[in-house]
């Protein structure tokens, strides 16, 4: 679909436009003209300024850390509300230090995959009643929560993005935004955010053990505490109250009927993006019944937005729609916002699938959202108007949404960086990288995992069918054969069992390349160190002084993994 717009597009304006006329375009507006410079900074791409024989050759180097590159934080809020209200910078080894501790209790509260398995076995637990009960016990009232306003988000994929888009669009109308999203890539408060930026660490600290404390010493039987995300859960709403936000982005962790993130009632904005199979142990086998479970989030009188297009799927989130009295509203394509333009048609060409598939649902939400607010933040905003405007193009334009479709050079790299897990997503990373490398003579490598219930055949041939890949790494969820950092420890999947998995994947992929009688190319690492290890020395340099093609993708956990080595292996040669 994207390749199709985009073959239409190039029909339309005959020529490519740089990101320079984007920044023409914001300039026309006084509300926004001093923000140009960070406008045309594209959402998939950071680049690290190294010397050519540097780049081409070897993986140290000075300069910033590939996980603040990657995370791309904003240096201060855009909107000027309470700029300094959450905290310091992240960089005192004192705050690091009592973060880590944190996190390492936290991680107490994550279940093992037999744990977890046995209470799917033993039926379903009421998981919004649980976590009321939690909330209540930590000392906040689900009263006190519902005084602020929400943005509900579900769905399969794109839902995490099309919440940084919606996020950044209402930051820059001057709202005060709080975002919950799951999971993080690097660091556990990637997954609570204050106009856009990480909540500090010293403040998640400060909030957990306030959190924490409350419920140990109130428990009423050993094990009497609530679950990791359920946790995490709590703690943002806590957070969302103390900075006295004026809207929470608030994206579903698992479905969304039974979601922990679904206790709130007062919900007058949802959103519902692209359907496909996933968790098909906890969600249901087919796609009407993952539908209904994402549609759960419906609350009554609410305004509906999706862009699903199964029409099994729109059917059944219709009727639970109609039986919350609710409104839907089916959003048209993103393309229109733009190609109906002469002024804003040239730019199309420059987005990546982010906002070409989110888009027009979070302009929506945001329109939505601020339709209904209080003085002086509402504006008028009528249910699937297409318009875009300065301000508009800069809220999108501006988002940043790490690990989806995001391209970053670094130190002879051009990582592709895609937790795409699913078949849906893996589609489009996949067209994505095919278009990024169709014009490049370089090798291409493919560093892959796949964790969860889920088959992972699928996925392996779509990526069979983008592009011969020189070389393929199998490898766990492990920056190094030492414990991981505390953010990035998974206590369902053990080191064992994650590199059983691992050689699992590389079984199906042998079987795949005798099938279609190609050459296997594919090998399993115990660790992404020992992975980038074998890359440097099967690759020492290009033939063309050029950079490594190299595709990171099946799970998100693998980014931070992949991430952690690399700046591990930076800081062995400094």
């Amino acid at each position: 679909m994207a390749a199709r717009q985009l073959g239409r597009l190039v029909r339309r304006i005959g020529k490519p436009t740089s990101l320079a006329h984007i920044a023409n375009l914001l300039s026309t507006s006084s509300a926004v003209s001093s923000l140009c410079t960070v406008s045309t900074r594209r959402m998939d791409r950071v680049r690290l300024a190294a010397p050519k024989d540097q780049l081409a050759g070897s993986f140290s180097g000075s300069g910033a850390s590939l996980a603040k590159l990657v995370l791309n934080l904003p240096s201060q809020n855009i909107n000027g509300n309470h700029s300094t209200s959450n905290g310091s910078s992240n960089n005192s080894k004192a705050e690091n230090a009592a973060f880590e501790e944190a996190i390492n209790r936290l991680n107490s509260l994550q279940s093992n995959d037999a744990a977890i398995r046995n209470s799917m076995k033993n039926g379903r637990v009421d998981t919004k009643a649980d976590t009321v009960k939690y909330l209540e016990r930590s000392g906040l009232s689900l009263e006190t929560v519902e005084r602020l306003s929400f943005i509900h988000v579900a769905g399969t994929k794109g839902k995490g993005s099309t919440c940084a888009l919606t996020e950044s669009l209402l930051r820059h109308q001057g709202v005060r935004t709080g975002f919950f999203s799951s999971p993080h890539i690097l660091s556990t408060n990637e997954r609570i955010r204050i106009d856009g930026q990480l909540l500090a660490k010293a403040k998640f600290t400060e909030q957990f053990w306030k959190v924490y404390n409350r419920l140990w010493d109130l428990r009423e039987y050993e094990h009497d505490m609530p679950a990791y995300f359920k946790f995490l859960t709590i703690l943002g709403f806590h957070v969302f109250v103390a900075e006295q936000v004026d809207v929470v982005v608030l994206e579903v962790g698992i479905g969304g009927e039974h979601d922990c993130t679904n206790i709130v009632r007062n919900v007058r904005t949802v959103g519902i993006t692209s359907l496909g199979l996933e968790h098909t142990e906890l969600l249901g086998r087919t796609l009407p019944e993952i539908a209904w479970q994402k549609a759960g989030i419906i609350k009554p009188g609410s305004h509906v937005f999706t862009h699903v297009s199964q029409p099994e799927c729109l059917q059944v989130i219709r009727q639970r729609a109609k039986e919350q009295g609710a409104i839907l509203f089916e959003v048209p394509p993103t393309e229109e916002y733009f190609l109906r333009s002469d002024t804003y048609a040239p730019i199309w060409e420059t987005f990546t699938d982010v906002i070409r598939l989110n888009g027009s649902l979070a302009i929506q939400l945001a329109g939505d959202w601020l339709s209904q607010a209080r003085e002086p933040l509402r504006q008028e905003h009528a249910a699937n108007e297409i318009r875009m405007d300065p301000q508009l193009l800069h809220g999108l334009t501006s988002a940043h949404w790490p690990g989806r479709c995001q391209l970053v050079e670094w130190q002879g790299l051009r990582l592709h960086l895609d937790g795409a897990h699913t078949l849906e997503s893996m589609a489009v990373c996949t067209e994505w990288f095919e278009k990024s490398v169709r014009d490049s003579v370089n090798p291409k490598i493919l560093i892959f995992n796949r964790t969860g219930e889920s088959g992972f055949e699928p996925l392996l041939d779509l990526l069979n069918r983008t592009c011969a890949f020189d070389m393929i790494c199998f490898v766990p969820n492990l920056a190094t054969s030492t414990p991981n950092a505390p953010s990035q420890v998974m206590v369902r999947f053990s080191a064992e069992l994650q590199l059983k998995r691992a050689r699992a994947i590389a079984e199906a992929w042998s079987h795949l390349c005798e099938k279609q009688q190609q050459k296997d190319v594919g090998q399993v690492y115990a660790t992404l160190i020992d992975a980038f290890t074998a890359i440097r020395r099967r690759f020492p340099q290009t033939d063309n002084g050029g950079q490594l093609e190299v595709l990171v993708t099946g799970s998100i956990h693998l980014l931070g993994a992949a991430i952690s080595a690399l700046d591990l292996i930076k800081e062995s040669q400094n």
